[in-house]
């Protein structure tokens, strides 16, 4: 039996990071038959059957409130490399952890690292620069644990950057190098660690594994549209949107109001010229408060009361499966949410994207959909509302354009747990 531990792990309150999760353990069930998978979370969810879950090095070092508002555990910070280095160094010299001086909930990660076959980064978008650096350096941890316990590991599809110091490559590249794969899931990730002058054998292209998830059957979208007021036998138009509280999430982000308005306008432009129903999803619904997509929803909602009636926001987050084939159901998409746009794409919808980091445009560059991104940084309401009536007028090709890529995609983001398999294989054999 081959015990795998999945590691950097956030949140299944995240619809785009529980399909991540979703596909890769389906990935790597299907290549590594009768496996024993241990995840390290973020935000444990006991709703997942068939593994063992631990908790995260991120949160050891981090708390979250009752408010939903995440701080540092700067005692456990302090600690973290003689809490953790002292059972790995001893694990090395004497081939026996010594766990005097970790506490059991750590004691429990770090067996999971000394008890693993291997080690797979979870796919996502989480290696960036972020306020000191911090939350960098931790997930860079993460990864240098494997290393010092001898382990192989391997990067699953991975967005990488923006870096706002040197340093941070220069830390991205030696931990990159020791991993056995390392799968970059866009081509401007790519050429970034090109630029920080990571020559690794085996750097693989390969799409996001989101793109492999599949979605809840037809009729059961079709169900919770009519039991939310939305008859789909209507044929009236819908437009599907996801916004993200950016500018709680990031300090340097100053045109949230505007970023909002250019969302109200597309919004009343839809209702008020298509004769449209708009539906406001949560993609994200925690754990901070600051990711919770319901928080900017409801400010656009509440400006738009003259037109309430043909406005659904919803408050309750489906299941991920559920949310994707939903998006299958509407005529066109409006996504800040990444994993939005990846589910809206997936079932063949064509999508305005709206970037805050540049794994947005790498991701539509895939589908030759990059001229229908725009930068959150510059958005204006005449902007949104001028590319949504030509998205509306233009739908029918585009959607043609998108069904036509799609298959080779999917192939492709398959391979990430078969070239895994055939790594670890070939290792064990030599």
């Amino acid at each position: 039996m081959t015990n795998i531990l999945l590691i950097n792990i956030h949140s299944s309150r995240n619809a785009g990071d529980a399909a991540l999760l979703l596909a890769t353990l389906q990935q790597l069930r299907q290549n590594f038959p009768g496996c024993l998978i241990t995840l390290a979370m973020d935000d444990p969810d006991p709703d997942l059957k068939d593994v063992r879950i631990v908790e995260s090095i991120s949160a050891w070092v981090k708390s979250t409130s009752k408010g939903g508002w995440t701080s540092w555990r700067i005692w456990n910070l302090l600690l973290l490399p003689l809490t953790t280095l002292v059972p790995v160094l001893t694990y090395r010299l004497f081939s026996r952890p010594l766990y005097i001086l970790t506490p059991r909930k750590l004691r429990l990660t770090i067996q999971s690292y000394l008890r693993a076959d291997l080690i797979v980064s979870k796919p996502g978008g989480f290696l960036y620069s972020a306020g000191s650096g911090l939350v960098f350096l931790i997930i860079i941890f993460t990864l240098a644990l494997a290393w010092m316990v001898r382990k192989p590991f391997y990067i699953f599809p991975q967005s990488f950057g923006p870096f706002d110091s040197k340093w941070e490559g220069q830390v991205l590249r030696w931990i990159l190098n020791k991993a056995r794969i390392v799968m970059v899931r866009e081509p401007v990730s790519l050429e970034l660690l090109h630029k920080t002058n990571l020559h690794h054998p085996h750097l693989v292209l390969l799409p996001d594994i989101a793109f492999t998830f599949q979605g809840a059957p037809r009729l059961v979208a079709q169900r919770w549209l009519y039991e939310h007021g939305i008859d789909p036998a209507r044929k009236q138009p819908l437009l599907g949107l996801t916004v993200i509280n950016w500018g709680a999430q990031n300090r340097n982000f100053k045109r949230q109001m505007e970023y909002e308005d250019a969302y109200g306008e597309a919004i009343r432009f839809f209702v008020s010229q298509l004769g449209g129903r708009a539906i406001l999803f949560p993609q994200v619904t925690g754990p901070s408060d600051d990711s919770d997509d319901r928080v900017p929803a409801r400010r656009i909602v509440s400006n738009l009361a003259d037109i309430s009636d043909s406005i659904l926001l919803v408050e309750s987050q489906p299941p991920p499966e559920l949310i994707k084939t939903l998006y299958g159901q509407m005529d066109i998409f409006v996504g800040t949410r990444m994993h939005s746009n990846i589910f809206a794409l997936s079932e063949g919808v064509p999508v305005i994207a709206i970037g805050y980091m540049h794994k947005t445009k790498g991701i539509s560059k895939m589908l030759k959909m990059d001229e229908w991104v725009l930068d959150i940084q510059e958005i204006n309401p005449k902007e949104l509302k001028n590319k949504l009536a030509t998205l509306w007028q233009d739908r029918e090709i585009l959607k043609t354009q998108i069904n036509s890529l799609l298959p080779l995609l999917v192939k492709d983001a398959n391979r990430a747990g078969i070239l895994c398999a055939e790594d670890f294989a070939n290792l064990r054999e030599a």
